[in-house]
């Protein structure tokens, strides 16, 4: 059964231009070698399919406070960019990005 890495997951949703989306892409590449370079489990990035505007990144940490250790770091000027960006390209900028935190669950595992 296919699951999604990791114990600890932030969802992020906005809203983007889909004529701005090439750009998007760029911008995330960006980012998702950066999160790639921290040690993230994880970083995907998914459209809704009945509305195109909409984007979903979904990032995956080892734990809660894997999560606050990377946090806690400064990014590179190159990332620093890349935000500044993204507070362009996404409609409201960055303050405009629903969060929303979720814990992994355990089931119990049948043998």
């Amino acid at each position: 059964m296919g699951a999604v890495s990791g114990r600890y997951y932030v969802r992020y949703t906005y809203r983007v231009d889909p004529d701005r989306r090439p750009q998007l892409i760029e911008a995330l590449a960006v980012l998702r070698d950066y999160a790639d370079w921290l040690g993230m489990v994880s970083f995907e990035v998914f459209g809704v399919e009945d509305e195109p505007w909409t984007v979903v990144e979904l990032h995956g940490y080892d734990s809660w406070s894997h999560h606050q250790r990377l946090a806690q770091r400064q990014a590179p000027p190159e990332v620093e960019r890349v935000y500044a960006q993204l507070d362009l390209l996404i409609d409201g900028g960055l303050d405009a990005m629903t969060r929303e935190a979720w814990t992994q669950i355990p089931l119990p595992i049948e043998e």
